[in-house]
């Protein structure tokens, strides 16, 4: 046979391939073909961040070297309790020297009331002119004025000494102490940081998609009560509950953060952990399906369905939420309707397929 009769044949039958392909007549691998679920719950995971009920820095107020450390690292204390004495020597003579300024305003005023007394007694003799008894009775004034003025500075200088008590604001544990009795502290330095941790704060983030089926929903239907996975997989003890939505979204991410609280009596959550909080809800008898069944045509969301010649059928489907790798359904679908559970980008409209039964998961809890 020629050579150019060989292409010729070959071409035409290529061609012929490529129209019987186009035309979707038939698909010779067999594909997953399912029915979808019906689910009666599902279960959201969210990554959470622990935070104390009270968390708080404790600083110098002043400068000085630290005299004593009333407490150790990572030990309950209670409120007012003493927890660092740092030296403040100037401060001290500055309180000393307030309260003898207030002695001798006091003096001075004495002296000026005796001395408006005898004016006045003399006045009422008209021993002296009415001026000097205002005079007498001005004095009085400014030097009961002056007295108010050192008892104010007396008060501040003993402010000012009380900072180099630094005591207990709440009951609580102290975390880890950076300077030990004998150093030198900054005015403003870091001491240490207390945590109350009785309860616990877990921060959350959802999308906005999820916050707005959230606000939808009325009081009764939204979900309340909430578990928390913990870093190494266990699950915390003690339920939570959803106690306060942000007001804002993050511009960067376009969440917003939930908060959880949960009672922590064994002092097992710390601040700054890490967990899951995991929200179970209801399904209403909805439909799931697996996300991978699903491809999108301009942000529609499709599967292929098969009819009773086994011939694929694209349709849209209307996710209301996406549960793990799931999609449960608002409409689009039946229970009776079988779909390609795998390898859609595979399939083409009108292709008929060799059917390939797999039944999914038979649980309804997602």
């Amino acid at each position: 046979m020629k050579p150019y009769l060989v292409l010729l044949m070959w071409a035409a039958l290529a061609g012929q391939s490529c129209r019987s392909s186009a035309q979707g007549v038939e698909v010779a691998e067999a594909f997953p073909v399912a029915s979808p679920l019906v689910g009666s719950s599902f279960e959201r995971e969210y990554v959470g961040q622990v935070q104390a009920l009270q968390h708080l820095e404790l600083r110098a107020r002043l400068k000085g070297f630290i005299e004593s450390v009333g407490v150790d690292e990572g030990q309950p204390v209670k409120a007012g309790q003493l927890l660092f004495s740092i030296s403040a020597r100037e401060l001290q003579q500055e309180v000393k020297k307030a309260q003898a300024a207030v002695e001798r305003a006091v003096a001075d005023l004495e002296a000026a009331q005796v001395e408006q007394g005898n004016t006045k007694m003399l006045f009422e003799k008209k021993v002296v002119s009415e001026v000097e008894l205002k005079v007498a009775t001005s004095r009085v004034a400014s030097l009961a004025a002056q007295l108010q003025e050192a008892r104010a500075h007396e008060g501040q200088a003993a402010i000012n000494l009380s900072f180099g008590q630094i005591r207990a604001p709440f009951d609580g544990v102290v975390n880890r102490i950076p300077r030990k009795a004998g150093s030198v502290v900054a005015e403003d330095e870091l001491l240490t940081t207390m945590t109350n941790t009785d309860e616990v704060f877990v921060y959350f983030r959802v999308s906005e998609q999820e916050y707005l089926d959230y606000a939808s929903a009325s009081e009764a239907d939204r979900p309340r009560d909430v578990t928390l996975k913990l870093a190494n997989g266990s699950v915390y003890s003690s339920p939570g509950v959803i106690d306060a939505v942000e007001s804002e979204f993050d511009k960067e991410t376009g969440n917003l953060a939930f908060r959880a609280r949960f009672p922590n009596p064994g002092q097992v959550l710390k601040h700054g952990a890490s967990g899951k909080i995991v929200i179970r809800g209801d399904a209403h008898e909805a439909l799931v399906i697996p996300q991978r069944s699903t491809f999108e045509i301009q942000e529609n969301v499709y599967v292929f369905t098969l009819d009773a010649n086994d011939v694929a059928h694209a349709k849209r489907v209307v996710p209301r939420m996406r549960v793990k790798d799931t999609f449960v359904l608002d409409s689009g679908l039946s229970a009776t309707d079988r779909f390609i559970v795998e390898g859609v980008q595979k399939v083409k409209e009108g292709d008929r397929i060799t059917v390939r039964p797999q039944p999914l998961p038979a649980t309804p809890s997602l």
